[in-house]
């Protein structure tokens, strides 16, 4: 396990993700603009990958630190992202990714790390020792 690299672009990075959400038709230009804006950011934005023995990204999942005022200016880590290959599910990978993230979290001094899932998604993250404490809302912009 690892911090992004630009190169994932080319290691397989988008499709991984594509095993969790939509991710559109994302050229090799867009990922090195996204890619520089989050690394401009490194005290923000930790994504990690996992690789096979091809270097062929095979997981993922990122902490965003969110800055408060309240909790004594207060760090909360926001788990995002989890995505583990069809082909490598069943095989620990998710629970070391949320292992690594929340270990990352605490050490920046993040007082809590929460997610948002989808109840099918529940009981993994259970495992993980996270506890449901309340309603995930939403309000999605079409983007034309």
């Amino acid at each position: 396990m690892r911090p992004l690299q630009r190169s994932d672009y080319k290691g397989g990075m988008l499709d991984v993700l594509r095993v969790l959400t939509t991710v559109g038709d994302i050229d090799e230009k867009a990922w090195n603009e996204r890619y520089d804006w989050l690394a401009r950011r490194g005290d923000e934005y930790y994504i990690l990958v996992v690789c096979d023995g091809e270097k062929k990204v095979v997981g993922t999942g990122a902490v965003v630190v969110e800055r408060k005022f309240i909790r004594n200016l207060g760090l909360v880590g926001h788990i995002e992202d989890i995505a583990v290959a069809k082909d490598q599910q069943g095989k620990k990978l998710g629970l070391r990714i949320i292992q690594a993230l929340g270990y990352i979290a605490d050490k920046v001094g993040c007082y809590k790390t929460i997610l948002d899932c989808s109840e099918t998604n529940e009981g993994f993250y259970v495992k993980c020792g996270y506890k449901r404490t309340g309603l995930e809302m939403a309000l999605y912009r079409d983007k034309k």
